[in-house]
């Protein structure tokens, strides 16, 4: 007995996909408004990689994070705007803090953190007026590897400073104003540590500026729309223009409705968040590709077939592909959504969506653009190859 292969989808399937493409096109119209409604009024929830600013994973020692009372001692802190999460499991947190200004307030946490460390003797103080500089005063005299020891408690390092005199008491660390804001981020996570020590490890810490975060931002900006027009110049020159247009709209719906699933969980938007995008936009174009080779090659071998027909036909004729593709996927982003963690979290969310979007958007967006696009087959441009497909 001969083993036949088991088929998941008919080898001829008929479905009328074209003649839902108007509910298709104002479904997508509200998603991608309501998209854009989204991102204008609620914001994007910018990770620390764009915002810049301090993240501190935590985990409890014994038991669940207990947030309220997290945020309440954090929040007395005095180190700004402290924002909490689950992270990943019940008894870890994500503590978030805004970026911290190279003022007289982050000097005087770091002499409380001092103190704490090091002992009652010690006082930091700013230095001298419109300068970034810092005046340790320790109880007794240091040589140059104890004072290195000493600043290390406030997550100061002595490689690019001014070493103080060696048996001194006293020591000017020269700094400029930004060099000073940025170390007084350290500072604010050892004010973090010393507060929860008791309750909580430090898994992770993780500081970005301003400057970086913006820059970061406009790179993945510039990135995301040099791929979508990369991705439809090579259509149009693959295909026809028209082709080109319809994977291009195709695609801007794809990267628009992510962002709206960013903003609806409020999930993290981080570069790993612009990897996803990324990553959304070859998959829906590979898989429009494959649809539009097909109904390029239809119309040329039948001439007479009217267009919604031939890319109904075309889309069936490649729909088993289609829906294997699509499944294997689906069914490996899952995997990476609930055993990946939460490092990757938002990023298997976004693709999850993406392997769902891009498989539609292909099948009703980008196809229907060639309908209202009026594609006609004279428009092809004919090879010899195509001719020779022709004959055959």
């Amino acid at each position: 007995m001969l083993w036949k292969p088991h088929h998941l989808i008919r080898k001829r399937t008929s479905f009328d996909f074209l003649g839902k493409r108007r509910i298709a096109l104002v479904l997508s119209s509200v998603i991608n408004l309501a998209a854009l409604v989204g991102v204008f009024v609620f914001g994007l929830n910018f990770g620390i990689d764009f915002e810049g600013g301090i993240a501190i994973q935590v985990r409890a020692k014994q038991g669940q994070v207990q947030l309220d009372n997290l945020r309440t001692e954090l929040g007395n802190l005095g180190v700004g705007e402290v924002t909490l999460q689950e992270f990943g499991d019940k008894s870890t947190a994500l503590v978030r803090v805004q970026r911290q200004e190279g003022n007289a307030e982050c000097v005087a946490h770091a002499d409380a953190v001092m103190k704490r460390r090091a002992g009652n003797g010690w006082s930091v103080k700013p230095g001298p007026a419109k300068t970034g500089d810092v005046d340790f005063t320790a109880p007794n005299t240091l040589d140059a590897v104890g004072w290195r020891d000493a600043v290390s408690q406030v997550g100061l390092t002595l490689q690019e400073r001014q070493v103080p005199r060696a048996n001194s008491n006293t020591a000017r660390i020269d700094m400029s104003l930004e060099q000073r804001a940025e170390w007084c981020q350290q500072v604010a996570i050892k004010v973090v540590e010393d507060s929860i020590k008791n309750q909580y490890e430090i898994r992770s810490t993780e500081s970005v500026g301003p400057k970086v975060g913006e820059e970061l931002m406009h790179s993945g900006i510039w990135a995301v729309v040099a791929t979508l027009g990369a991705i439809a110049v090579y259509v149009w020159f693959r295909f026809e223009w028209q082709f080109g247009v319809g994977a291009l709209i195709a695609l801007l719906h794809d990267v628009l409705s992510t962002v709206g699933i960013f903003v609806l969980f409020h999930l993290d938007f981080s570069l790993t968040a612009l990897a996803a995008l990324l990553t959304i936009a070859g998959y829906s174009v590979n898989d429009t590709v494959v649809i539009f080779d097909r109904v390029r090659e239809n119309m040329r071998r039948y001439k007479k077939m009217g267009l919604i027909e031939l890319l109904n036909f075309s889309i069936n004729e490649t729909l088993a592909r289609t829906i294997m593709t699509a499944g294997t996927v689906f069914v490996a982003v899952l995997a990476l959504v609930l055993f990946g963690g939460p490092v990757l979290y938002s990023f298997s969310i976004a693709m999850l969506w993406g392997v769902i979007v891009g498989t539609y958007s292909s099948i009703w967006i980008a196809s229907a653009c060639l309908v209202y696009m009026k594609l006609r087959p004279e428009q092809l441009r004919v090879g010899k190859d195509d001719e020779a497909k022709a004959k055959a």
